[in-house]
Formats: structure tokens, sequence, C-alpha cells
């Protein structure tokens, strides 16, 4: 029987914290629902789905009986996601987190795949009544198996068994767990659901050890990081590497794009993409930003899985892969379900991964070069995947692809052509610096040749700007990794002509669109002169060459924008509403918190020099 929703259903995406374990991540609403739950992997059938269908995802939810958002914030400089709520009878005080695959009490090696979610619910001022609810489903499924075991509840359900502790009595219902308590001021609650684990195995003892262990490595994480290029944004610069971190697939070290799946680019509309998988060029970019803060190991181990990554395309490297390697991601699309606010499909798989995307290998030679560059161990088999990516850039750059933005129409895009040039850019860089250099005449001459044409075809003399593709007078604000990626020098009167046609034609109010979508063949079904959300590393972009050129109170004013939209715990959407502030797409995005560092430490470097 499906259990009557006891939560906020749809909440905004902007009103939700992340907890993870580097394994897979949670979203946690600010009414203390956690509504997103993947498991055991980011990628697997979710646990908690209520996000995209309140009544049949499942949920569970710890805070006051009355049904409230609270506020967010993170524990000092961890993970450690604090919801408070405060009321004329007291305060409650939820903190949720993810413990570690191994034994925080030991440090010992444990189960790779056990997962924990904890959760402590505490009275911190007066008397509180709160409530518990909890029904677990496996990828939207009704009929979930309660049992009652030593020391608690389990779960049966899509082949795993989730062990249930709460350190105070709770009833057991059909297919989930209801519970109410009295708490009087320093009076708490602690609940630890448990993939692989047993109920008997926790106490009240072991479940605030393992909190504070998670505290601790994610403390000791940040703590390695030199953030002092940041200037006053060095704290909100720390937030987002360390969401950059916990986004990350441990065993491999490859990044997800985001945890989530199908929350729209444009509400009620059809445009909803599964992104808990690892794109070559948001993990490079991410990996690109970590080295420049300090942290080379995630980097390396990244680095040891692209060497020895097959490709399901022609190329040395498709262009998304499984957060452990997998190279098939058949997408299937689901209208059974809700959607988030009714906006269907929901989707599982991404298509995405056979496309043709020559920018992809231009991002991995700039992530090696940044490598390289931080005196970490470089290894030949880095070496070898920097020359097949550059042998094949030779080859195919004059071939159309899908673009930056995963077109279904190939065409002769700009920033195609551009990121081929920086991959050869890169590549012949590292050459030089690895003792490889007598092997990079082909490139140079391949990197002139691409250079002048894009000069020549990729300018438009209408536009008074560079063009999206080829023979259209269409703009593109991918344009702007013309700055972005040195093809032309920060002061460049077409690349800054280029900037301002598209803070004129594709912002509203300082946050920048990606095209105009009437524009783009195959891609859109939007009426004409209407937008998808503005898209955040877009309008990073537009600051950050802002920025390099000088124009500081501009990129200042767009990067404060943008800043905005990111709520009280810093976390980035993918896409924005740009009238009404509303957060659209999968959250936290990868690619925007990645560019937003980008854009603040281009802003502070420019200071530094005024």
């Amino acid at each position: 029987m499906t259990q009557p929703v006891l939560f906020v259903t749809d909440p905004p995406i902007d009103r939700h914290g992340v907890i993870g374990d580097r394994r897979t991540a949670a979203l946690v609403a600010a009414d203390g629902t956690i509504n997103w739950l993947c498991l055991p992997i980011y990628d697997a059938p979710p646990v908690f789905g209520a996000l995209l269908d309140a009544a049949r995802g499942g949920a569970w939810r710890m805070g006051p009986e009355t049904l409230a958002f609270g506020r967010q914030r993170y524990q000092d400089a961890s993970a450690n996601l604090v919801t408070t709520w405060t009321s004329d009878a007291g305060e409650l005080e939820l903190t949720d987190t993810m413990a570690w695959p191994w034994d925080t009490r030991t440090d010992s090696d444990g189960d790779e795949e056990r997962r924990a979610v904890l959760r402590r619910l505490r009275c911190v001022r007066g008397e509180v009544t709160a409530s518990l609810q909890m029904d677990p489903r496996y990828d939207f499924r009704v009929g979930t198996s309660v049992t009652k075991v030593p020391g608690g509840l389990a779960f049966d359900l899509g082949g795993y068994r989730l062990g249930f502790w709460v350190s105070r009595p709770v009833d057991a219902t059909e297919d989930g767990v209801r519970a109410t308590f009295r708490l009087t001021e320093e009076e708490e609650v602690w609940a630890v659901l448990d993939l692989g684990g047993r109920p008997a195995d926790w106490s009240v003892e072991r479940a605030q050890d393992a909190m504070t262990g998670a505290a601790r490595y994610w403390q000791a994480w940040v703590g390695g990081l030199d953030v002092s290029a940041a200037g006053e944004r060095s704290e909100q610069v720390r937030r987002s590497a360390l969401t950059v971190h916990l986004l990350s697939y441990a065993p491999t070290g490859s990044p997800v794009a985001a945890p989530t799946t199908s929350l729209p680019e444009r509400i009620g509309g059809d445009r909803n993409w599964d992104y808990r998988y690892a794109w070559v060029r948001d993990a490079s970019l991410s990996l690109t930003m970590l080295t420049r803060l300090g942290d080379t190991t995630a980097s390396q181990r990244y680095m040891d899985c692209l060497s020895t990554y097959r490709s399901s395309t022609e190329s040395p490297l498709q262009i998304v892969y499984g957060v452990d390697g997998g190279l098939d991601l058949p997408e299937h699309e689901r209208t059974d379900l809700a959607g988030y606010l009714g906006s269907l499909p929901v989707r599982s798989g991404n298509r995405a991964c056979g496309q043709s995307q020559l920018d992809s290998l231009g991002f991995f030679a700039e992530c090696g070069l940044a490598y390289l560059h931080a005196g970490s161990d470089w290894r030949d088999g880095y070496w070898d995947m920097v020359r097949r990516a550059a042998d094949y850039t030779v080859t195919h750059w004059t071939e159309p692809d899908s673009g930056i933005w995963e077109m279904p129409v190939e065409q002769h895009f700009v920033s195609s052509k551009v990121m081929s040039w920086v991959c050869l850019d890169r590549a012949v860089r590292i050459a030089e610096e690895t003792g490889h250099g007598s092997e990079t005449d082909c490139w140079r001459e391949t990197m002139e040749t691409i250079h002048a044409e894009v000069m020549e075809r990729g300018w438009s003399e209408r536009l008074g700007a560079f063009r999206q593709r080829y023979e259209a007078d269409s703009l593109d604000a991918s344009a702007l990794l013309i700055g972005i990626m040195d093809f032309l020098p920060p002061d460049d009167p077409r690349l800054l002509a280029t900037a301002d046609r598209i803070a004129e034609t594709l912002a509203i109010d300082g946050l920048v669109h990606r095209y105009v979508p009437s524009e783009t063949p195959g891609k859109d079904s939007l009426p004409v002169g209407e937008f998808e959300g503005a898209f955040l590393p877009c309008t990073f972009w537009l600051a950050a060459v802002y920025a390099r050129a000088c124009r500081l109170t501009e990129a200042e004013q767009i990067l404060a924008r943008a800043e905005a939209t990111a709520g009280e715990l810093g976390l980035l959407a993918e896409e924005v509403d740009a009238r009404s502030g509303q957060a659209l797409g999968n959250r936290p995005l990868l690619f925007s918190q990645v560019e937003y560092v980008r854009a603040v430490l281009e802003v502070e470097a420019e200071r530094r020099r005024t």
C-alpha cells in the first residue's frame, strides 16, 4: 500500500543540500526529507526517489511534526549537513552525513560495498515534537518487505538488504517506518540506514564516531587546499572544491556531472537528462581546478584510469563514461512517473556516450598539462593517451560533430574547432616538457590551419562576433572559450566584441543563456523568442573573460549576480530562470562549481594587478 505523502512535494531545486561518501550521494530537502538516494553507486536505481515522484519514489523525513522548511548550513568545513527549525516552542536541529565504507573506530579497511546514512535529530532549546517517516522504494516500486531483526529492522528491495537502526522505539508499517518523539533540550534521536550491515552493529556511540569521522575526513581534505588566490571568496571556493570532491567516485577518481537525473532545464518540458555519469570534459575541468588548488592525488587517480580506458567510438576517449569506466549507457525513458513538477520523461542512461564531440579531447589535454605543471608524477601511459588524442584530432578536426551542447544534428561548431586547437596546443607543450618534442611537427602545422580557419570562417561581420557554427549567423556563449582557453589574447578586439554581443543578446540581468534556441537546428522545440534557463557555466565564462580583459567592474557584477543563485549552501544548479531566480536542471552541477572557481580566481588575479 502506498503511504500518504508526509513531506513537501516538488520542493524547490535550490532548497536541497547534498551529502555523500564519494560512491553515491543523497539530496536532503530543507524540510528534513531525503528525497533522492541511489544505491550502491550514483547511477544505480534510487532507493529514495520522491524528488521525481512523491507518491511512488520513497523518502525518509526527520524533523518537526509540523511540516516546514528549515535553514540549512554545512558543519564547519565538512559535508555534514545541518538543518535547523526555530519556533516559539523551541529549536530543532538535524545533522545528516554519510559514513565511509571502512570502520572509523579502527581505521581498518572494511567492506567497499557498505553504505551508511547517519542522521541525528536534536532539540537545541525548549520542547519540540518531532517525527520520523521512512518508506524506501527500489526504482519507484511499491511493495517493500519490512522485517524485524536483532537491533532494528531490515528492508528487502531490489536485491538489496537495508538495515535500519534507531536509538528510540519506532513503529513498522506494512512497507515503512513511523515514529513521533517528544524531545526536550539536549535530547536527541539517532538513526542509521545501512546497506551491507546489520542494525545490531550500531549504537549511539558508534553512530557518533562515524559522524565525527566523516567530518574529520572532509576537514582534513579541505585543509590540504591552497585557496589563498581566491582572496575574500576563499570560503566559497573551498565549498565548491569540497562539492567537486564529494561528487567524485573514489575507486576511479571520476567525478559525476551531478548526482541527479531528470531535474528539468525547463519546468514541464522534456529537457530532463541523466547526469550521473563522468563526462571527460567535466572531469577534466574539475581535476584541473583541484590541481590548481593543490590536490593532485585525485588527478593522478583519474589519469591512471583514463590511460587504461577503452572507447566505444572511434575517438581514443568517448565523451562520457560510467563512474566505474562503463562504456555503454543505454538511455531509457519513463512516462509512468510524475516527474519533477510534471516534467517528463524521467530518464536513466545517456545516449551521448556514442556521440562525436571533438572538444572533449581539448579539455583532457588541458587537464594533462595542468597536472604536469603541478610537478606531479608523469607516466608513460599519460603521454600515450595525450599522443593518441592529438593524432585523432589531426585526422578528424575537419569533420562536423555534435558540439559541446550535444546537438543531435552534427555541424561545424566553432567551439569544437577551438578546442581541437587547444588539444594540439597542450599536446605540443606537454611533448616539449616530457622529451617528445620531435613528434609534434604535424600537430603544429594543424594548429596553424585550425587557427586560420576559425578566424576566417568562425567570424561573422554581420553579428560583429564569432558565430556558433560555420555558415550560420547565430550566437553561442561557447565562443567565450576563445578567451578562456587562450586561442586569442585577452584584449583581442574580436574576442571582446563577441563577449559584449553575448552580454547584450544572450544575458538577462547578468545571467547568460547558451544560445538562441530558434537559431539552433535539431535540438529545441521552444517557441521563437523563448529561452531555456540561463546556463551558469556560461555566465562564469563571461565574468572570467571580462576579468582577463581588465574589465573588473563588469566581471564583479556578473559574478555577484550568479553567486546569488547558490543559496545558503553555496551549491550551484545547472541553470537559473533569469527572471524568477528559480533554479533549474540537475544540482549541484560539477560544471557550474568548477567554472565558478575559475571566474573567482580570474577576478581576484585582476584585482591584485590593479
